[in-house]
């Protein structure tokens, strides 16, 4: 519906209103009487085609549907990674907060990821992009805006500030081992034990003595999980559970850490026989000294190579990490070419110290069946009779 509306000053507007179910939805003033039958079209498709947004909606500032967008995350996320988008979304400029979230581009996007890489790690950034898509799927879903913004923007190419991650070999975890045995022989076995295992930190430290079997094979029961500051809750597991095999030396460590424990208590725990914390073990472990550009999660990527290494097919290190078999095939492609082509040099090796393939080296006289190849003389039997052709 179009409305002429005259001003004081003998000035003419034209106002439109949307309606949807006998209620306006939208409503805009227009100089132009064709700019506001213009815009009505537009709307009523929009309703039509069940595309339309409230106009007042995309004016919404950023902030607020921050706001709106955590407070409906909180039901929907671990608390744990309810703290990380709030955090995340924290780091958005105060200036690009203000602005109406109907005006947020592409551009806004990647210069604000392109900023958090010169500060932060990639890994850290990858996941704050991770958030806002999940802010701007909200955002759709409930009519805030039309486009998603941040499906279109890969994470740039720039570097972090910080220098990669050096994966762990065994040289290097040898004498990593070494030094923290020395710093303190308690928390050196829970490195070790995180070589030979793969568990995550809140895995491990969630361990019960109970988790612990013997038969049919020795193994550990990774039945829970718990990040410091949080209550217990199931690993990253799609059963709820998963049992990884334990090597002799990986079972040695485990039940030197059970004597004298009872089941319920946990596997490894501090000196003092409490659970287990992150800080402490940096520090007693002298982390940064002993594992330089290093993170404890890399003891878990190196058990992870080394299970590949050792021919242990991927869906089977997959369920022993409680992880996808694409996330594996991804993480460690690198491994697994790396195998391909000591394959290919064991095959080419073998090839080179048979027997020689120099066309020079094979006799003359050899047919394929490795038989003296001369024609032969027909005698006796193979003789025609009376000169004749041998045969009618």
């Amino acid at each position: 519906m179009i409305e002429k509306r005259v001003l004081k000053d003998g000035s003419v507007r034209w106002k439109a209103r949307i309606k949807s179910g006998g209620t306006v939805v939208a409503q805009q003033t227009f100089r132009l009487k064709g700019d506001a039958e213009t815009w009505e079209r537009e709307q009523m498709r929009a309703i039509q085609l069940g595309i339309f947004l409230p106009p007042h909606k995309a004016k919404t500032p950023l902030a607020e549907v921050v706001a709106s967008f955590l407070a409906a995350r909180t039901s929907q996320v671990s608390a744990h990674s309810h703290r990380t988008d709030r955090d995340n979304l924290a780091a958005l400029p105060a200036k690009l907060k203000a602005r109406p979230i109907g005006s947020v581009s592409e551009a806004d996007v990647l210069g604000f990821l392109t900023d958090q890489l010169k500060i932060k790690e990639r890994s850290t950034v990858a996941r704050t992009r991770t958030t806002l898509s999940a802010l701007f799927t909200y955002a759709m879903r409930e009519k805030y805006v039309a486009a998603h913004p941040v499906r279109g923007v890969d994470l740039p190419p720039g570097a972090s500030q910080k220098p990669a991650d050096e994966w762990f070999t065994a040289e290097s975890l040898a004498a990593t081992l070494a030094a923290q045995r020395a710093a303190s022989a308690h928390y050196a076995t829970i490195t070790e034990w995180t070589s030979l295992t793969g568990l995550r930190w809140s895995e491990t430290r969630a361990l019960r003595v109970a988790d612990l079997q013997d038969v049919p094979f020795p193994a550990v029961w990774v039945r829970r999980a718990q990040s410091e500051g949080y209550d217990e809750k199931g690993p990253k597991t799609a059963n709820g559970e998963r049992a990884v095999p334990l090597t002799d030396r990986a079972r040695q460590l485990a039940r030197e850490a059970a004597a004298g424990k009872r089941p319920e208590a946990h596997l490894f725990t501090s000196p003092k026989g409490r659970q287990l914390r992150m800080n402490l073990y940096r520090r007693f472990t002298r982390w940064s000294i002993t594992a330089p550009r290093k993170r404890p999660h890399m003891l878990r990527h190196y058990c992870a190579s080394q299970w590949l290494r050792a021919g242990i097919p991927i869906n089977q290190v997959a369920e022993w990490l409680g992880d996808d078999p694409r996330t594996v095939l991804k993480v460690y492609a690198h491994v697994l070419g790396e195998q391909q082509t000591i394959e290919g040099l064991r095959r080419l090796n073998e090839l080179a110290s048979g027997p020689s393939q120099d066309p020079r080296d094979i006799p003359e006289n050899v047919n394929d069946h490795g038989s003296d190849s001369k024609p032969r003389t027909k005698t006796g039997s193979d003789q025609p009779k009376n000169g004749g052709d041998g045969g009618i």
